[in-house]
């Protein structure tokens, strides 16, 4: 298997915001491709465990699906903030709550044309805050879901959000493969005791 690298040869800023837009020609293959590319800060999306099996979620409504969806917590990184302080900030500003996190995975959410790169973590041991504070944008709900039903409504449609179908699956994954593979295998809820 041959490994092709792109040399960009071209950028032109389009328009500049909170997620701008540039438009990048490069060289693939020995042809000069153009591409619009949506540059976005990167983010972070946390799994709130309540007690051993249930997930807290934020139910808002998502003007560009045109309808609510039910997604884990998630924000944008702001400028020098670490993405675990940015992690602990939207768990507090959406749902009330901070709590211990554990690094899940990492990803790019689309990266066919947009550069946002994510980081989730489980969050555990939760803390109230009493200090939602939303973005005008935000008209959330929060709904607790067992991790089951949640994985269920990922696989059924009901769950549509990427980053959350990509972090309840993993997450499922996760505490399925710890009880697997151990001597003495766990139940979910003594795993999730015991992330480190």
């Amino acid at each position: 298997m041959s490994s092709t690298t792109a040399r960009r040869k071209f950028t032109k800023q389009i328009y500049s915001g909170n997620v701008s837009l540039r438009i990048d020609k490069f060289l693939l293959g020995g042809k000069v491709i153009k591409q619009e590319i949506v540059e976005h800060s990167p983010s972070v999306g946390i799994i709130p465990l309540i007690g051993d099996s249930e997930i807290l979620f934020v139910s808002q409504f998502r003007n560009a699906a045109g309808k609510r969806l039910l997604e884990i917590p998630a924000g944008s990184i702001e400028k020098r903030e670490t993405p675990r302080r940015a992690a602990l900030r939207e768990m507090s500003e959406e749902i009330g709550y901070i709590g211990k996190l554990t690094p899940l995975l990492k990803m790019y959410l689309a990266p066919g044309y947009n550069t946002e790169y994510i980081r989730i973590y489980i969050a555990k041991d939760l803390k109230k805050t009493h200090q939602i504070n939303r973005d005008d944008d935000e008209n959330i709900r929060i709904r607790r879901v067992s991790v089951n039903s949640a994985v269920e409504k990922c696989i059924n449609g009901e769950i549509q959000d990427s980053k959350t179908i990509a972090a309840v699956l993993a997450f499922n994954k996760l505490i399925g493969m710890s009880s697997k593979s151990l001597a003495h295998p766990m139940q979910a809820k003594d795993y999730i005791k015991n992330i480190k």
